[in-house]
């Protein structure tokens, strides 16, 4: 795995492997921040399932000045630790260690850019969404971007939030999502 593009591009990441973390393919990542960006004057990132950090130091690689990631696994937490350092951002990327649901009740501040690959058959989805939209981390202008498996569903309206496009990268789908009052 490695960063796509910007300041980074091409560097190579360490992974996990195991069963324990699915990671964006470097084509996926690609696409996503070449919909959203492809590049940032600035922004904050939140990476709320972080697996080996590939989402958010690819956003910061390509201009965001801050990331946040959330992780429970302790694996994982060192990859991504390994992968912060490699690659010298460690005062822009924030690490907090926990449970999704648990993390985003306690966050403060807002994000630009929110981004969310949950493990499969991870049902709380919905919930650490709304803590997003209760916890007044979003702002009218922030992009939720979900990715999931194929067969999975997430409901296209989370409160004042609307999902705008659908696209499908073979296992994978990528739902984005913005402020979109009723």
């Amino acid at each position: 795995m490695r960063i796509v593009a910007g300041t980074h591009g091409s560097r190579v990441l360490k992974t996990l492997s195991g069963q324990t973390t699915r990671p964006t393919t470097d084509k996926v990542r690609g696409a996503i921040f070449s919909k959203i960006g492809p590049y940032f004057d600035g922004g904050t990132f939140l990476d709320v399932f972080g697996g080996s950090g590939a989402m958010a130091l690819e956003a910061i690689s390509r201009g965001m000045h801050a990331a946040t990631i959330i992780e429970k696994d302790s694996r994982a937490l060192k990859v991504i630790q390994d992968n912060v350092k490699t690659l010298n951002v460690t005062q822009q990327v924030t690490v907090q260690k926990g449970d999704a649901l648990t993390v985003t009740k306690r966050l403060s501040g807002t994000f630009d850019v929110i981004f969310m690959d949950p493990p499969y058959a991870y049902t709380e989805l919905p919930s650490v969404f709304l803590n997003l939209i209760e916890g007044n981390l979003l702002h009218t202008d922030s992009i939720v971007i979900v990715e999931m498996d194929s067969r999975a569903d997430l409901s296209d309206q989370i409160g004042d939030w609307h999902c705008y496009d659908t696209k499908s990268y073979g296992i994978s789908k990528v739902k984005f999502y913005e402020h979109a009052p009723q």
